[in-house]
């Protein structure tokens, strides 16, 4: 079956996590994706990230790059910068998030690839944009979070922030990245023409806020909420809750409240004046979770009291390990994790684009690239470098190859 995406090619020069992400959710969608890798050593996940590597491949990397063919070009001379504005010549997408102004020292600028393709398409992404004040300064996933406003919602009631369990902003970047790609390849389709898109992680993180932001915004800013630790407000109850053996997530939409109270078999919660209106519900909704869980206790099990919940139609669910999920995610069988068999781990279990499509598919490429392994076949194949000028240019130092990458090919021998 054709995937969306067939037939695009993309130039990743990306770090970390957000770029990387983009260049994933790309090649998951069927685009060729090439990353381009800073010498000496490339990709920073290669060799920083956990665990160690085993018979040459980072686990890191691989999670974040895998499909992707390896490019390792010393593009900080000018030789080195000179073929790769070659080369965006027969790609349509460009993407990078290095520290705005960083490839821009090396010639590596939309308007140049554009001078050699104007259909080109370039997503930039960094931590606060290509404009504005804090255009210099550093950032990451946790800047991010700090500058979005979601750390300060999310913690304890006593005002302490909790960093979340991933890197949303992070996350978030990739996945806001995507949809600008796809925006900008829609409308060459029908025009014909590139363009330039500048993402800002803090701004893709803020964009995410819901109810919380509205409320803030249509009372002209007196609303400013803060943390509101196991419970969220808009329908009460609504938060954690914890049974006999182990914690769940229990939603009562203000409209069921006094059908709950009835199952619950505490009919009395309807005329009690803390309880009679949503709004004094959530100011008293301390007393409500202990009322809650010593009922929820009662039931039995977790199991047993999600079965009473859901089969009538509360929302609730377990709040689930990782181990639990990945089960959860194999059993269900709508293909969310894809195989990969990686030397020295056998087959790995990885995620890829959770969408789901009638007429085309979504794969990623069983594709580990080590460091520089693409170079000839790349540079041969796009830009028709002949045995001798590659050679001429791996002694030069401007080619790069995994310093592993001889012995470990005599091995797959």
């Amino acid at each position: 079956m054709q995937q969306n995406l067939t037939g695009i090619r993309v130039l990743d020069i990306t770090q970390y996590i957000a770029g990387p992400t983009l260049g994933r959710m790309l090649a998951d969608l069927g685009a060729e994706v090439v990353k381009l890798e800073m010498p000496p050593g490339g990709e920073y996940s290669r060799r920083g990230g956990f665990p160690p590597r085993v018979e040459g491949h980072s686990p890191t990397y691989l999670y974040y790059n895998r499909g992707k063919r390896s490019l390792c070009i010393d593009f900080k001379r000018p030789e080195g910068a000179a073929i790769i504005c070659e080369l965006a010549a027969h790609f349509d997408v460009v993407i990078e998030n290095y520290t705005p102004g960083v490839l821009s020292k090396y010639g590596l600028t939309y308007d140049a690839f554009k001078a050699r393709n104007p259909r080109i398409i370039m997503c930039s992404i960094s931590g606060f944009g290509q404009t504005g004040s804090r255009v210099n300064l550093p950032g990451n996933d946790m800047t991010a979070q700090a500058l979005s406003g979601l750390l300060h919602l999310t913690g304890n009631e006593d005002g302490t922030p909790v960093y979340p369990g991933m890197y949303l902003a992070d996350g978030g970047g990739g996945v806001n990245g995507t949809t600008a790609v796809l925006a900008a390849l829609f409308h060459r389709e029908r025009t014909g023409i590139g363009q330039y898109i500048d993402l800002s992680l803090y701004e893709c993180l803020f964009h995410m806020h819901d109810v919380v932001l509205m409320q803030h915004l249509f009372t002209y800013g007196d609303y400013n909420p803060g943390p509101t630790g196991r419970h969220r407000p808009g329908a009460t109850p609504c938060g954690l809750f914890r049974t006999r053996d182990g914690w769940i997530i229990l939603t009562v939409l203000n409209h069921q409240w006094e059908r709950f109270v009835n199952d619950m078999g505490k009919p009395e919660l309807r005329t009690d004046v803390r309880f009679n209106s949503y709004s004094v519900r959530w100011e008293h909704r301390h007393e409500l979770e202990t009322i809650i869980e010593a009922w929820l206790q009662s039931l039995g099990s977790r199991e047993d009291a999600l079965k009473f919940l859901l089969d009538r139609h509360y929302l609730a669910a377990p709040v689930q390990d990782l181990h639990q999920t990945v089960e959860m995610i194999k059993r269900e069988g709508r293909g969310a994790l894809q195989n990969l068999n990686v030397p020295g781990y056998g087959d790995i279990p990885l995620p890829k684009v959770p969408y789901m499509f009638s007429e085309t598919t979504v794969e990623f490429q069983p594709i580990l690239s080590m460091l520089g392994e693409d170079n000839r076949e790349i540079l041969s194949r796009y830009l028709g470098y002949s045995e001798q000028q590659l050679d001429a240019l791996q002694a030069a130092g401007l080619l790069i190859e995994d310093t592993e990458l001889a012995e470990i090919r005599e091995r797959r021998k």
